[in-house]
């Protein structure tokens, strides 16, 4: 159930409309602590996972199937994964909940009339949706991305408490350096993968616009539909392929050809970090699809705007 934008800014009713000689950074900051207020889930899920991973640290068995592992150079490339597979989490979950906003940010001020309310506002069809776009493709990730390397911390904090006392073995080392290395490759991949969905991001917020009813389904049926009748009809896949590539080519670009990415060599690991060397960041940040996708999303975006601004379904 959507709130009011005094809700939001924490201000009485009276005092919420936005004045129209506002600062744009001010009023993007009011219109983003909207969508969080509005939204709880962007924020409580992540918390969620963070509480259960420091729940884990401090009660669970943790046995990560290591335990030959004895030199410090193994020891540290342990670190560096492990800490790369609890961020791969929040990863999976930045993904749904995304999506899921994305679907039902629009599409939920228009099922409780709430529309009504934010337009009688001197804020344009088009800052709020950009506002929203900001909160799925940058504000969201971010927020996450530093949750996780809170949790992270938390959870080899705990850990090493625990290995000090002889409940766990020391499996893992820690390195400032490694620890920064896998941080930026982490964030590099994070701000490619907002690049690349965010054609996505903004199609679902299209159909959020647009839907009276069961957002999900029209967002999902014409791709499980459309690549079918292509199948009958031309006898050709063109739709499948595309979807594909859409949804993992930038990370063959990335990968440079590799069959994967794992950092191991034989049997022995390798830090997250030289990651960094040895995929292919230029090649993937000058992908020319890449940035056709954001092209399209800002038609996509600008759709949106129209969309919103002439259905409001009263």
């Amino acid at each position: 159930m959507n709130s009011t934008l005094a809700e939001a800014a924490g201000e009485s009713p009276r005092s919420a409309a936005l004045p129209a000689g506002k600062p744009l950074g001010e009023t993007l900051r009011t219109l983003v602590r909207r969508e969080l207020w509005e939204h709880r889930y962007l924020w409580i899920a992540p918390l969620c996972v963070a509480v259960l991973l420091v729940l884990v640290a401090i009660f669970g068995q943790v046995h990560l199937g290591l335990d030959e592992v004895g030199n410090s150079q193994q020891r540290l490339a342990l670190f560096t994964i492990v800490q790369w597979a609890l961020s791969a989490l929040y990863y999976l979950l930045t993904l749904f909940i995304v999506s899921y906003y994305a679907l039902d940010c629009l599409y939920a001020e228009r099922k409780d009339r709430s529309i009504l309310f934010w337009k009688s506002l001197p804020v344009s069809d088009g800052l709020t949706i950009g506002a929203k776009l900001l909160t799925a493709l940058v504000v969201v990730p971010i927020a996450i991305f530093v949750l996780s390397l809170i949790a992270s911390l938390a959870f080899f904090a705990i850990l090493t408490a625990r290995a000090a006392v002889g409940s766990v073995p020391t499996v893992v080392s820690w390195d400032t350096l490694e620890w920064l290395k896998t941080i930026l490759a982490m964030l590099l991949i994070l701000i490619l993968d907002a690049l690349w969905y965010a054609p996505i991001v903004a199609y679902l917020m299209v159909v959020s616009a647009w839907a009276k009813r069961s957002p999900f389904l029209w967002s999902t049926l014409p791709w499980v539909v459309a690549p079918i009748l292509e199948r009958i009809a031309f006898g050709t896949s063109y739709l499948w392929h595309f979807m594909l590539y859409r949804s993992n080519g930038i990370w063959q670009t990335l990968a440079a050809g590799r069959t994967h990415i794992w950092p191991r060599q034989g049997h022995a690991m390798r830090p997250v970090g030289t990651l960094l060397e040895d995929l292919n960041f230029r090649g993937a940040f000058t992908d020319i699809d890449l940035w056709l996708g954001v092209a399209v999303t800002l038609a996509l975006v600008y759709a949106a705007v129209r969309i919103r601004r002439y259905r409001d379904d009263t």
